[in-house]
């Protein structure tokens, strides 16, 4: 159905906000193949950078590298496909620290520097 709301105008401003893991969570469809379908067309402005496991009604969040998503990649077909929008860190764990919600956003955001530079250096798999 994002197609349908993509092709009711075709101001370039008119983009998604496109959440992986709530994608992932989805019984139907294929992740991979709609972040292909609208990266490629320019209509991702940001990306809700998360990870799960399991589909609704059945499913939770896990840190960013270990979940169902393969974010590697998903950020391979972001940048073959010229993205430049936004990936924000999203409903990152918490962790069991006198920090929890920013010793689980660190984890988050570390994996996703290391991640980026792999794939711009081409060290990442596709």
């Amino acid at each position: 159905m994002y197609q349908r709301l993509i092709d009711i105008s075709e101001c370039p401003r008119n983009q998604l906000e496109f959440c992986l893991g709530t994608l992932a969570e989805m019984t139907e469809g294929n992740l991979y193949e709609a972040i292909e379908q609208y990266s490629s067309q320019k209509r991702i402005a940001y990306i809700h950078f998360r990870n799960v496991s399991g589909k609704v009604p059945t499913y939770h969040e896990t840190f960013i590298d270990d979940g169902d998503i393969d974010m590697l990649r998903v950020l391979t077909i972001l940048h073959k496909n010229g993205f430049d929008g936004v990936l924000i860190p999203d409903h990152s764990p918490q962790m069991t620290c006198a920090a929890p919600w920013h010793a689980g956003m660190a984890h988050t955001l570390g994996f996703m520097r290391a991640a980026i530079m792999a794939v711009e250096r081409g060290l990442s798999p596709g």
